[in-house]
């Protein structure tokens, strides 16, 4: 099918997987970007022009690009994302690389599929209002109920474990030129922080966050080249997963492959288990659950186990960190930057009330559970 037929399809274009396309990085700071200038009506032209769909167009939620919800008349539903034009070029062609990886070596696992343009190619590049041009994608949209608004079930953290396990299988083997790029969410380029904690307000917890890193410096940085890495999700985190009602017992999509980054695989574990820790008398209880079921298809090596309690307080001293400086630095959107420093906090007390011995022991025994 060629860019010159123009007839349009009442469903979704082939799915792609192999070969992206690959562009020239971008250097900028994402947060000072406005997003691009696409209404519903560009979009919906962007849609049949390149990939010869059209059908119900609605603007969805955003940090940076601009999404849109295509429904078609077949009934099937659609992502047309729009990235950003400061995005790093490379780092999108890696996402949409490792997308089409995953629907060649794991075709079940519900992560989202890229759809073919009217070129065969996985993006093509569309003008923005502005005269801006941005990389367009079209992807399967995923139905689901994000985690973040659900109320957890029995099972339901086992099940996430082994979720999470099949995405770093899917992944082995995978590699892109740009998945060595720095980037500060990374937890092993955890020392690039230090000159951030002078924009954290509370003298205590900047203390804390201190001696956290003075750990990192001596105790992680070097072991890093000793453990298992390859290029990982790296945000497995509440707002990312899809369950399966607001009575959640099952996963059943991942989104926002933005992260995504060649790092060790325990700090992508430590990411995910960073969101679980509870209050109360059992801290730990959903987090081991979690490593149970990852651990029960991806076996984890004696010294990941041992350094997961410490990535799990780097992965919430990068977070506080980093909201410290973006909320200092864009004053007017603080609020929304720092809306997950509280349970940032709170899993650091958590840990600290319970003692790294404690949770490498409380983990041990999960990961050899089954």
């Amino acid at each position: 099918m060629t860019q010159a037929e123009t007839a349009l399809s009442d469903g979704l274009p082939p799915f792609l997987t192999s070969a992206a396309v690959s562009a020239p990085p971008a250097d900028a700071d994402l947060l000072a970007q406005a997003s691009p200038a696409i209404d519903t009506a560009l979009a919906a032209e962007i849609a049949q022009r390149h990939y010869g769909i059209s059908g119900e167009v609605k603007t969805l939620t955003a940090e940076k690009d601009a999404n849109f919800l295509l429904r078609l008349p077949s009934g099937d539903a659609a992502l047309l994302k729009i990235t950003n034009a400061a995005e790093d070029r490379a780092v999108t062609d890696m996402q949409t690389a490792a997308l089409m990886h995953l629907a060649a070596t794991d075709p079940s696992l519900p992560v989202q599929r890229i759809c073919r343009s009217l070129n065969g190619n996985a993006c093509e590049i569309a003008q923005a209002r502005d005269g801006q041009s941005h990389v367009v994608r079209l992807m399967t949209f995923l139905e689901g109920t994000v985690l973040s608004n659900a109320t957890p079930r029995a099972g339901l953290f086992h099940a996430l474990g082994d979720f999470h396990a099949r995405v770093t299988l899917g992944l082995r083997g995978f590699f892109h030129p740009a998945a060595g790029h720095f980037l500060q969410w990374d937890i092993k380029q955890a020392a690039h922080l230090r000159p951030m904690l002078s924009a954290v307000q509370d003298p205590d917890l900047r203390a804390q966050l201190d001696v956290i890193l003075n750990r990192f410096d001596a105790e992680v940085a070097p072991r890093l080249p000793h453990l298992r890495a390859q290029v990982v999700h790296n945000d497995f985190n509440p707002h990312n997963l899809l369950v399966d009602g607001v009575e959640a017992t099952r996963p059943v999509g991942l989104i926002d492959f933005g992260d995504m980054v060649h790092t060790p695989i325990v700090c992508d574990l430590a990411v995910a288990c960073s969101y679980h820790i509870a209050e109360g008398s059992d801290p730990l209880g959903a987090m081991c659950e979690m490593v149970a079921g990852y651990a029960a298809r991806l076996p984890l090596e004696a010294e990941e186990i041992a350094l997961l309690p410490l990535l799990i307080r780097l992965r919430h001293a990068t977070t506080l960190a980093i909201g410290a400086t973006r909320a200092e630095r864009y004053c007017e959107n603080a609020d929304y930057i720092l809306r997950n420093a509280a349970a940032a906090e709170r899993g650091l007390a958590a840990l600290n009330t319970l003692g790294d011995e404690a949770a490498i022991t409380a983990l041990h025994n999960a990961a050899q559970k089954e």
